[in-house]
């Protein structure tokens, strides 16, 4: 790197005209006026610094100094006056003093160079700038002192006058003519090799810099991903008061149907393009390898399916495929820092589960949501996000029944959009109905995708309606669903197997309609984004009872607190009421987020869709639903 920075200033010398020695002296008779004394060698002068028996020159190179300092041009060396006193023909004790004067200033000058290179390094690393222009000076004037001694080696070791030599130092300082020919410089393309091997020089420090800038973001890059959870989203917390919902929260009201895709519509986006029947699953096997999966997966692409839904891709961290595989339908827990709060929530899968190298969530932005929010409007490409599962028996394979019917209400669509992908991507020979409805043509979610789907596949039947086409240029059915659209788009309705999601609103007024036409209750299966509960005040805050607790006693062993539990108490709103802090999310029994692990003792849940035969067998209960039937004892 010295011999880099040395090599800088040698470009850039000015040429011109020749001057002769005598010429020079002309312009300075004071430097012969003292005659050598025969025999003598040369007179000894004040501006030869460590130069033994110097002749009377010296006195022209002091007048040279002075005249240098009052037309403004720095101090001459003194190496270079010096080389101007000597006669063609020196000693051999002049040699060696100019020998070991030249050595003295190469080593001065590399050691001064070195020192400024590293305050160089230093202040580019801080961007002080004053201290740049100082190890730059430093530097300059290093390069200036090694250049002064290499020169004075260089002419004793061709033989060459050393007066030559001062006198186109002389001319350099007064923006002159070289006094070397110009042809007696070699060079390629005009170049000089000296010249090319230093640009070869920077060029290679150059590379060196820009690898050391990328593995040093490199490293930050790790770093902060190790500190995701206080800035990414990371499963597992408390949400915020309020509550958590399932797969997304649920509109106010009722929330209406969606319409069939035009004719004409255009493509798919390309990340959202359902895979052709002819690139499909290797193998049929949709149980999951790994269960109770915690990790990371990063952010890879976002697609905006209407002004309030996204589509966010989520990719492994590291590796080409998933850590996990999930059933159609599933959902996964993911959680966010908001505010220091943590919160998680639960969002449905949206793609197949024959893609292995990714897994969607379709998110809708929800006014008064504050984990919707956040995602979408602050989650971008290349952030990791930390999440949990896949959980949820909302799911379908193609070996449950021949036939299937999915019925959506508004972003109710997500899992099933997961099932008719992957049965589309198995080439599943059933007939696929999907009835889907929406508020209005804006909030149409999926409708290039559903359009592709159905050119791919025959054996989808899609029909979409819209409760307020709004003026629209709306061609499919309108208003909500109901008996007779689902009479006339479903063949033999009561034969078939249906699962239903959406809000609940919407869920009940479906719910009544297969009721009332024929279709078996067990023959549907349900999934819905929230509860009609009301929001839970926060953790700690609840007012004190009325009526004093006369259920069973409750014991929180990790908090080490006992008290007895209000009747239909949960032990969620309990550990609430003392603040113990029990994770949930969807608070339906669904998502398994506020599994606990229950001791002693008994309890009686409504629903334990989250629980799988292991989680019974060792004790494992979900919070949101159990009620103790005796006294129990929970590890929370």
């Amino acid at each position: 790197m010295i011999v880099t920075l040395l090599l800088l200033s040698v470009s850039g010398r000015p040429a011109g005209a020749q001057t002769t020695a005598d010429e020079h002296a002309q312009h300075h008779p004071a430097a012969n006026a003292t005659p050598a004394t025969p025999g003598s060698g040369p007179v000894p002068s004040p501006g030869m610094v460590g130069m033994p028996g110097a002749p009377p020159g010296g006195a022209m190179a002091a007048e040279m100094g002075e005249m240098m300092k009052q037309m403004g041009a720095p101090p001459p060396k003194e190496l270079y006056p010096s080389l101007m006193a000597l006669p063609d023909e020196i000693t051999p004790e002049q040699r060696a003093a100019i020998e070991q004067l030249a050595r003295e200033r190469m080593k001065t000058g590399a050691a001064s160079m070195s020192a400024g290179l590293e305050k160089l390094a230093a202040s580019t690393a801080d961007e002080d700038f004053a201290a740049m222009q100082q190890a730059a000076a430093q530097m300059r004037q290093g390069l200036a002192e090694f250049e002064a001694g290499l020169a004075a080696r260089q002419v004793l070791s061709e033989g060459k006058a050393a007066r030559n030599l001062a006198l186109d130092w002389f001319k350099r300082e007064m923006n002159l003519a070289s006094p070397i020919p110009p042809e007696t410089r070699r060079t390629l393309l005009g170049v000089t090799p000296l010249h090319l091997f230093t640009m070869g020089l920077l060029i290679v420090f150059a590379l060196a810099m820009v690898t050391m800038y990328f593995f040093k973001m490199r490293r930050a890059a790790v770093l902060f991903g190790r500190l995701a959870p206080d800035t990414n989203p990371t499963p597992g917390g408390a949400p915020p008061p309020g509550g958590g919902s399932g797969p997304s929260s649920p509109p106010a009201g009722p929330t209406t149907v969606v319409t069939p895709p035009p004719s004409g519509a255009g493509a798919p986006p390309a990340s959202a393009t359902p895979p052709s029947a002819s690139t499909i699953v290797k193998s049929t096997s949709v149980s999951p390898v790994t269960t109770n999966w915690r990790g990371h997966l990063r952010v890879a692409s976002i697609v905006a399916e209407t002004p309030t839904v996204k589509t966010f891709r989520l990719v492994p961290s590291s590796g080409n495929e998933l850590p996990f595989t999930f059933v159609p339908g599933q959902f996964l827990n993911v959680t966010f820092s908001i505010g220091g709060a943590r919160m998680n929530r639960s969002y449905s899968i949206s793609s197949s589960p024959a893609q292995q190298e990714y897994v969607e969530l379709t998110v809708k932005r929800e006014p008064r949501g504050a984990v919707s929010r956040h995602i979408n409007d602050l989650l971008k490409v290349g952030d990791q996000i930390e999440a949990g599962g896949p959980v949820g028996r909302f799911t379908f394979t193609g070996t449950e029944a021949d036939s299937v019917v999915l019925i959506a209400g508004g972003v109710g669509v997500t899992p099933l959009m997961s099932i008719a992908r992957y049965l589309t991507d198995r080439a599943w020979e059933g007939d696929i109905f999907l009835v889907y409805g929406c508020s209005n043509p804006t909030e149409f979610i999926f409708r290039n995708d559903i359009a592709a789907l159905q050119r791919t596949n025959p054996k989808l039947h899609a029909v979409v309606t819209m409760e307020r086409p709004d003026g629209a240029a709306w061609e499919g059915p309108t208003g909500r669903i109901t008996k007779d659209l689902l009479i006339r788009a479903v063949p033999d309705l009561p034969t078939r197997r249906i699962h239903l999601c959406g809000p609940i609103p919407m869920m009940n007024a479906v719910k009544a309609i297969l009721r009332d036409s024929g279709v078996a209750p067990e023959q549907v299966k349900t999934e819905s984004f929230g509860t009609l509960m009301p929001a839970p005040p926060a953790p700690g805050t609840f007012p004190p009872p009325t009526v004093a607790a006369t259920g069973p006693l409750v014991t929180f062993s990790r908090n080490r607190r006992s008290a007895r539990i209000h009747v239909d108490q949960t032990v969620l709103e309990f550990s609430e009421e003392l603040a113990i802090g029990i994770e949930y999310s969807c608070r339906v029994g669904t998502c398994g987020v506020c599994k606990v692990r229950m001791t002693s003792g008994e309890v009686e849940m409504a629903v334990e869709d989250a629980l799988d035969p292991d989680d019974k067998v060792n004790g494992i209960i979900l919070a949101c639903q159990a009620k103790p039937t005796s006294d129990i004892v929970v590890e929370a």
